[in-house]
């Protein structure tokens, strides 16, 4: 007696998502309309792998399982952006009394820093902390070459200093940031150091003034004097309150080394509140993780394509094998519909080539009443493949007319599938010796590298 083989499925575990996947599928599949002009490629691949009723359940829980991963992968990435962004959030409230100075020798720190004055919102400030003290000789050094550095300024900024119309935009740091840079006015109504000018106290005429320039690096420190004419020419708390810090970061340079910046509680009798600024990485994380669904449903899409070229490669290959057998057993006297059933008992075997499951899905086409005629022809349709639609037409043939050269047009397309495959297989071989071109060369490069290199030596006399 048989033995019947005990098939055990294995149940598919699914995720948290998948009741939402399957039912935004089943929300899909109610809208869709059945007789389009343009057919889904994948299904209709399917329905030639595995017939009508089986595709439609497999490509169902395949657009379910991609619909899960879409879903997984889209609210990690907006999970992650909204935590980005109410942390963010989060440290807007902290806020900060000193600023971290420097070592000496380095540059000096530009920090971003968020000004509320009492509940008016002053927006953000850019204030540069400046270094420790260098050594004398280092301080001296900087403070020559940021001299030139100044008048290369002068003349890159196209400052005319016998016409000067508008707010001058003095550097505050030379030489990267280790030479601060203080301006004095010889009147301060008209002209204040940070390069304002005052228009209602200037005369039409304008005024002819100095404009020192305090060069401090360290203890250190160099006096530079500009004579200028200002000319008549046009501001808000936050402009007022960057430029009293700014000037109190210039006096701090010349102050007792510390090791922060006290900014200022109050301005103008308004209390102050400083927070740093905190860039938010949300719509960054937002934008990558829409391009990763694009890209996760770019990859399950070529999946399901290679699984179909690897089907068809592989009904390629089997091909010369099948029609051998159906050949022999041909021979034998047993009628066609008894050697596809022959044939279809393979199907049931564990890790059996497609082909013979397509044989078993014909010898159940004719078992369920389908012609015998349109079994054959429905046989080599679902194969797909040139040559399986020769066979079934010679089997289809044999069927209509009731010939009898149906065994020697089969040993003949035989021979020839088999000049086929040893012809499939030199061109593999050939493709095969093209790849390994390469890293042959680079083999013999580095064996030219080995005789060569001690022969040089041993001429060189090394």
């Amino acid at each position: 007696m048989k033995r019947k083989k005990n098939k055990v499925r294995k149940t598919a575990r699914h995720g948290p998502l998948y009741p939402v996947a399957a039912w935004i599928q089943s929300q899909q599949d109610k809208y869709r309309f059945p007789n389009r002009d343009r057919p889904d490629p994948r299904l209709e691949m399917l329905k030639n792998i595995y017939g009508d009723i089986k595709s439609e359940q497999i490509y169902r829980e395949y657009m379910i399982q991609k619909k899960e991963k879409l879903l997984a992968v889209f609210l990690a990435g907006i999970g992650i952006a909204a935590a980005l962004s109410l942390d963010s959030r989060s440290h807007r409230d902290d806020t900060v009394s000193a600023l971290p100075r420097p070592e000496s020798g380095q540059n000096s720190i530009l920090y971003e820093m968020d000004v509320t004055a009492g509940e008016e919102d002053l927006g953000t400030i850019r204030l540069q902390v400046p270094a420790k003290k260098l050594s004398v000789s280092s301080q001296q050094s900087l403070l020559k070459a940021a001299e030139d550095e100044l008048e290369e300024w002068m003349k890159r900024d196209g400052w005319h200093a016998d016409a000067v119309d508008q707010n001058i935009s003095f550097p505050e740091t030379l030489q990267n940031g280790l030479v601060e840079v203080r301006f004095e006015s010889s009147r301060y109504d008209i002209l204040d150091g940070t390069g304002t000018i005052r228009n209602d106290l200037l005369p039409e005429e304008g005024e002819l003034l100095e404009l020192t320039a305090i060069l401090t690096c360290g203890e250190e420190q160099k006096t530079l004097i500009y004579p200028i004419r200002v000319i008549p020419f046009g501001q808000d708390i936050a402009s007022r309150l960057c430029r009293e810090t700014k000037r109190q970061l210039l006096e701090a340079q010349s102050q007792t080394e510390t090791d922060v910046f006290l900014l200022p509680d109050t301005f103008e009798q308004i209390p102050l509140s400083w927070k740093p600024v905190r860039p938010s990485y949300g719509p960054f994380i937002a934008f990558l993780t829409l391009a990763g669904c694009a890209a996760l449903s770019i990859a399950f899409d070529r999946d399901l394509a290679r699984k179909g070229e690897l089907r068809r490669e592989t009904l390629a290959l089997e091909y010369p094998s099948f029609l051998l057998r159906l050949t022999l057993l041909a021979g034998t006297g047993m009628p066609l519909r008894m050697v596809f059933a022959r044939l279809a008992r393979e199907a049931e075997e564990e890790n059996a080539f497609p082909v013979y499951e397509e044989v078993l899905r014909t010898v159940r086409e004719m078992e369920s009443g389908t012609g015998e005629l349109i079994a054959y022809e429905n046989f080599g349709t679902r194969c797909g493949l040139p040559q399986y639609k020769k066979c079934a037409s010679l089997l289809a043939q044999n069927v209509r007319k009731g010939t009898g050269g149906l065994l020697q047009a089969l040993r003949q397309e035989a021979l020839q599938a088999f000049e086929e495959r040893k012809a499939y297989a030199r061109r593999q071989g050939e493709e095969a010796q093209t790849k390994l071109l390469i890293p042959m060369l680079m083999m013999l490069v580095v064996v030219m590298i080995l005789v060569m290199v001690p022969a040089c030596f041993s001429f060189g006399g090394i």
